[in-house]
C-alpha cells in the first residue's frame, strides 16, 4: 500500500476505531495492509499488534488461495472462535483488512453490523 496518511485523517481513524469498540464491545481492532504492516491499533489488549498484523494477513492470503482452489472467488467470512476471544477479519478496503478480538459472549451478526457502518468511513479515510 502506498497511500500516504496525513495527520488529520490518521486523528479521524484512531476516533472511528474508538468509537467502533465503545459501541461494539469488542475488545480490539486493527487495520494491517495485505502485506501485514500494521496501520492502526485500538482496544486494551496487551497484544503484539504488529505480529498479529503479519499473521492475519498471511491467514487472510491462504484462506483466499483456498477459496480459489475450490473455485470460489473468495470466503464472506473469517471468523476464528476461542475460549475466551474471538478474532474476525474483514477487507474494508482494497488493501486493508480490519481485525477485530471480541468475547464470545458478544453477536457476531452485531459486529459485523457495525463493521459495515464504518467501513465507508474508513475507506474514504485511508484513500484510494
Amino acid at each position: 500500500m502506498d497511500t500516504v496518511i496525513d495527520e488529520k485523517s490518521a486523528k479521524k481513524i484512531e476516533a472511528v476505531l474508538e468509537k467502533f469498540l465503545d459501541e461494539s464491545g469488542a475488545t480490539y481492532a486493527l487495520l494491517t495492509d495485505l502485506g501485514g504492516n500494521l496501520l492502526f491499533k485500538s482496544g486494551e489488549e496487551d497484544i503484539d499488534g504488529d505480529t498479529l498484523a503479519v499473521l492475519s494477513a498471511a491467514n487472510y492470503a491462504a484462506t483466499k488461495e483456498i477459496a480459489t482452489l475450490i473455485n470460489k472467488e473468495n470466503f464472506s467470512l473469517l471468523f476464528h472462535r476461542g475460549d475466551n476471544e474471538n478474532i474476525h477479519f474483514a477487507k474494508i478496503a482494497q488493501d486493508v483488512l480490519m481485525i477485530i478480538l471480541f468475547k464470545p459472549y458478544l453477536s457476531l451478526g452485531l459486529l459485523r453490523l457495525k463493521i459495515s457502518d464504518i467501513q465507508e468511513e474508513l475507506s474514504d479515510l485511508l484513500g484510494p
